[in-house]
This record gives C-alpha cells, sequence and structure tokens, in this order.
C-alpha cells in the first residue's frame, strides 16, 4: 500500500468503525476506554499544557509523562459512577494509559497532517496474550508512522525517553488488520486495528 491508499483506508475505517478509528478529535468528541468508561473533549488544545512547541507537533516525551498509571481503583473514583467524564478532569489529576497518551497526541498532530486515533490491539514478543491498546498513526511529509506513546522504546534511569517508538508504516494487513512496519522497526511488537 501506499501512503495514500492507507490513509483512504483508515478515512473509510473512521466513517464505518468511529469507535476503532477516530479522524480528528473536536470538543464534545467522546473516546472510551477498553473498560467502556468514556472522555469527552471538553479542550481540543489542552495538549498546549505540555509545553511550547510548533503547531502538529507530536509531543511524545510530554504526552508519555503527562500521566501516571493508575490502579483500576483509581480511574473507579475518578469516574465516579459516571460513564463519561471531561478528558481535562483526567489530565488535571494525571491518571492515565495508552489511551490518555494517544488523545493528547492526536489532538496536537491533528492541527498539522493527517492522523488518526486507533483503538485497536497490542501484542509483543515473550508477552504471553495480546491487550487492547490505543495508538496513533501521524502522517509527516505525506508518510504514515505508526506512535505509541504508552510504550517508549528506552528509558534512562530516571525514565526519561531516550528512544521513542515511531515506526513508519508501509502497509495494513487486509486480512488480520495489522499495521505492518518494515522488519527493522518491528522490535517485537505487532499492532493492530482489531
Amino acid at each position: 500500500m501506499n501512503p495514500d491508499e492507507i490513509r483512504q483506508c483508515l478515512e473509510e475505517l473512521a466513517e464505518s468503525y468511529p469507535r476503532v478509528v477516530t479522524s480528528k478529535l473536536e470538543k464534545g468528541s467522546v473516546v472510551r476506554k477498553a473498560t467502556g468508561m468514556g472522555y469527552e473533549i471538553d479542550d481540543e488544545e489542552i495538549y498546549r499544557k505540555l509545553g511550547d512547541f510548533p503547531e502538529g507537533t507530536v509531543p511524545y516525551g510530554p504526552a508519555y509523562r503527562a500521566f501516571n498509571k493508575p490502579l483500576l481503583k483509581d480511574m473507579f473514583e475518578l469516574f465516579g459512577g459516571r460513564e463519561v467524564i471531561p478528558f481535562s478532569q483526567a489530565f488535571n489529576a494525571k491518571l492515565g494509559e495508552c489511551l490518555e497518551k494517544a488523545v493528547l497526541v492526536q489532538l496536537s498532530a491533528q492541527k498539522g497532517e493527517a492522523s488518526f486515533l486507533i483503538s485497536g490491539v497490542f501484542e509483543e514478543e515473550g508477552v504471553v496474550g495480546a491487550g487492547w491498546h490505543a495508538f496513533n498513526i501521524v502522517y509527516r511529509n505525506g508518510s504514515p508512522y505508526l506512535v505509541d506513546a504508552h510504550n517508549p522504546l528506552r528509558k534512562d534511569e530516571t525514565g526519561k525517553i531516550t528512544n521513542s517508538y515511531i515506526a513508519p508504516v508501509i502497509g495494513i494487513d487486509e486480512k488480520t488488520g495489522q499495521f505492518i512496519v518494515p522488519d527493522e522497526w518491528k522490535q517485537g511488537r505487532r499492532y493492530y486495528l482489531w
């Protein structure tokens, strides 16, 4: 697949399966966690609180550091029995994982070229099973890249990211929904639409 075919495929999926592929987040948009709880986007520019960087930039490190991994109990307390809460509430509480980080990447990246928030599946070599996972496909200079703001390749002893996971996408397997990246970028990872 060429980059335009990948974009067209993702745009069509965003129309048919908006809970799997989101092409644009706006005020009032709702995104859902695997638990069914969701966030309503209440501030399209909340990513600006991460720092001053050029429009359309992917704030990988700041998005990664914006949230602390919560216990499930913490998330239930944050939601307080509600099904949907404002996204800014999670941001201000600093509670979040892959979805919350992917939302920040999407809000910033969509100001540039095409970008997509994917609520898909992630598998890693040596780990039994696959899990629901949110990540992004972001276009730069006409080419698509898979951005996983939750799972960097490496961090130093202080927790600072030394290697982000931003991999070129060269296709989507039509049968499995797997995003195809060059072999040297796989790093034992597989990302799927479903």
